[in-house]
């Protein structure tokens, strides 16, 4: 509409409200939108890794940071890829309980985009982000098509959105993947990470007039 309050620079306006109402959705103290995932967690990755002063960061083969992004994470920061499982099973808690090096973070895809769209049932899903804890790692979801997932475990172990997102420190949603949306993403976490994104978000170029 005409009368749209437009942002500046990703400050106020409708981009303010799209923030504010996905991390309400997902329970969480704040949110930073993104013109890409791909800029998204790999800052959040950064972030993760800078604060544990560790470069390893545990993925499934088949994940999209590693097949799909030129191995980004590698180049730009100097994170150090894990990948944990065979290529075509779904990642499991025992698979990573043989992970011997030291770890940042833990991504989790939900659901497994290149498995079919496979998902974890609640059980082992609690038991990947313990694994983590127990390692002093950060659980970062990758939630791009997290609102499809959604059914699944609402039925199967009656969790709400907000639910899979408290297991997370740091959850990255899309909005045109699965939803047809705007092109562009948000990330949710708390206060302190989401105000550091918003300087990596400067630092990879995604600071433009008018998002």
């Amino acid at each position: 509409p005409e009368d749209t309050a437009l942002d500046v620079y990703g400050f106020g306006g409708v981009v303010e409200q799209l923030e504010s109402e996905v991390a309400t959705l997902l329970g969480k103290d704040a949110a930073v939108f993104f013109i890409t995932g791909t800029m998204a967690q790999q800052a959040t990755l950064r972030i993760h890794a800078d604060r544990r002063a560790r470069t390893g960061i545990v993925f499934h083969p088949a994940c999209h940071l590693d097949v799909r992004e030129e191995r980004a994470y590698e180049r730009l920061h100097g994170l150090v890829g894990i990948t944990c499982g065979p290529a075509f099973e779904p990642l499991t808690s025992e698979q990573l309980a043989t992970v011997a090096d030291p770890v940042a973070a833990l991504v989790v895809e939900l659901p497994q985009r290149d498995l079919g769209g496979t998902l974890p049932t609640w059980e082992e899903l609690v038991a990947q982000v313990e694994w983590a804890e127990d390692r002093g790692a950060a659980a970062h979801l990758d939630g791009a098509r997290l609102w499809e997932a959604m059914p699944f475990y609402e039925e199967s172990a009656g969790a709400t959105i907000d639910d899979v997102a408290s297991l997370f420190d740091t959850v990255y949603v899309s909005f045109y993947k699965g939803l047809g949306g705007i092109a562009g993403c948000c990330v949710a976490g708390d206060a302190e990470t989401i105000g550091e994104l918003r300087l990596w978000r400067v630092r990879h170029g995604g600071r433009a007039y008018g998002l």
